[in-house]
Parts: C-alpha cells; sequence; structure tokens
C-alpha cells in the first residue's frame, strides 16, 4: 500500500538537514504502537541471519532550495511523502496517528496534514515501468587482501545490481506470502531490471555512512507476485532507511 501524505509547515517554509533520511524514519517509528516499534527497530521480519522491516519511504517532494554553506534544504509550500508497505497494520498507525495529531514531526519540524491519499498498487503485467521516488541501492560486503572489509556498491547496468534485486525481493516475497511463494517465482518469466535511461547517482549521508543509490525510470519484468512486492514493499535494501520506494507509471 502507498500512503501518500502532503504536509505543510505552520508558516509555509521549513529547512532539514540536506541528509534528512533519518528524520523521517524516526518519525514512522515513533506513530507505531511502542510494542511494535520497537520489534520493528530491534528486530524486523527475519530471513535467515537477515532482518526486514517490509517499508520505506520517498524523498520530500516539493519545491526547495539547497542551501550548500549551511548544509540544509529549505521547502516552500507543501511537500508531498510516499510511505510504502505490504504490512497493512503499519500503514494503518501512520494514518491514524497523523490524523489524530493532525500532522507529522520531523526533528524539531511540525507539519501538518494538508491531504492524505492511499493507492494500491498492482503490476497487473510482467512487464512495467516504474519511476524511484527514493534511490535504489544494493551491494557486497568483500574483503580487501589485508582483511579489511568494504563495501562494493553496483550501477544498474551491472549484472550483480540485477541479480542483488532479485534476491532481495525474492526474500520479502517469502515473508510476506510464505516459504511455498517462491514456488511462483519459478512459473513467470525471468527477473530483470533495465535503466530506461541513464540512472542518476546519488549519495546520501546516513548515521555518518555515505551509501550510494541510483534514482530513474526503470522497466521491471518479472513474475506478477514478484513485481507485486517491489511496488509496495521497495526494491533493493535499506528501503526502512529511505530507499527504494518505486511508483508505477506504465
Amino acid at each position: 500500500m502507498h500512503l501518500i501524505l502532503t504536509l505543510q509547515a505552520e508558516e509555509n517554509v521549513f529547512q532539514l538537514p540536506v541528509h534528512y533520511n533519518y528524520y523521517i524514519q524516526s518519525a514512522l517509528y515513533r506513530v507505531q504502537d511502542p510494542d511494535f516499534s520497537d520489534f520493528l527497530h530491534n528486530v524486523g521480519f527475519q530471513y535467515g541471519e537477515r532482518q526486514f522491516r517490509l517499508f520505506t519511504f520517498s524523498r520530500l517532494m516539493g519545491r526547495y532550495r539547497l542551501l550548500r554553506d549551511e548544509a540544509v534544504i529549505r521547502f516552500e509550500g507543501p511537500v508531498k511523502l510516499v510511505v510504502s508497505s505490504p504490512v497493512i497494520p503499519f500503514c494503518q498507525a501512520v494514518m491514524n496517528t497523523i490524523l489524530r495529531e493532525d500532522g507529522l514531526r520531523l526533528g524539531r519540524v511540525n507539519l501538518r496534514v494538508v491531504q492524505m491519499a492511499t493507492e494500491q498498487q498492482t503490476a497487473g503485467s510482467d512487464s512495467i515501468v516504474v519511476q524511484t521516488l527514493s534511490p535504489i541501492t544494493v551491494y557486497s560486503t568483500l574483503f580487501r587482501a589485508d582483511g579489511r572489509k568494504y563495501t562494493q556498491y553496483f550501477h544498474p547496468r551491472e549484472k550483480d545490481f540485477r541479480e542483488l534485486v532479485y534476491q532481495n525481493l525474492q526474500r520479502k516475497l517469502q515473508l510476506i506470502r510464505g516459504p511455498e511463494a517462491a514456488e511462483e517465482v519459478a512459473d513467470g518469466p525471468a527477473f530483470d531490471i533495465q535503466p530506461l535511461r541513464e540512472p542518476k547517482m546519488h549519495l546520501v549521508m546516513y548515521k555518518g555512512t555515505v551509501i550510494k543509490g541510483y534514482s530513474g525510470r526503470f522497466r521491471l519484468t518479472g513474475n506478477l507476485s514478484l513485481l507485486d512486492v517491489a511496488l509496495n514493499a521497495g526494491i533493493g535494501v535499506k528501503g526502512s532507511q529511505g530507499f527504494g520506494c518505486l511508483t508505477k507509471v506504465g
């Protein structure tokens, strides 16, 4: 489910640090029931040794000015935020709390709700075109000759990008639908993700770590259930940190 929020500051102008993903993530945890919030933050949905939160969110969309010298971004007028998750109680908690409190707090900024809408996106076809609402990121942790770890991020035109996105979607599908869902994937066409134009690279700072991601328009091909997961649970890793949020455009 996509929850589409239009938010506005009392004085019509507000500013946040340039790298504000943590502020949105914290706000979404804060509106959950305390026990569920603790589960999401500290445990998550388990797939082997991996943890999944099964939600993602977009960048803030609206008019803005980037003030590089101050390392802040100043928004002018209303902004739109898309929150996406297949976990219905998560979406309901966001809606109920925002309606009850008449807004969302990002750091010290209070934003009131101007409009709220929901949208259940489904693939409907085994080949769809999507637009990223926040960058997609996938990576591998490798080792240097001296034994030190390093992170290798992959470009959308690299083979490893497609394979890692596919593996991540398979795990999410099994968490949502159960282990038997893996058999469904084998019945559909082979999964593929192809950029339709040159993707834009983004470097996002999250709690002191630089994360590389890519945004743009992509064609996704594959099993319908897998594509539905991409639309509603996000694509790639670090979804709960604000990566991999998509919307269907064709």
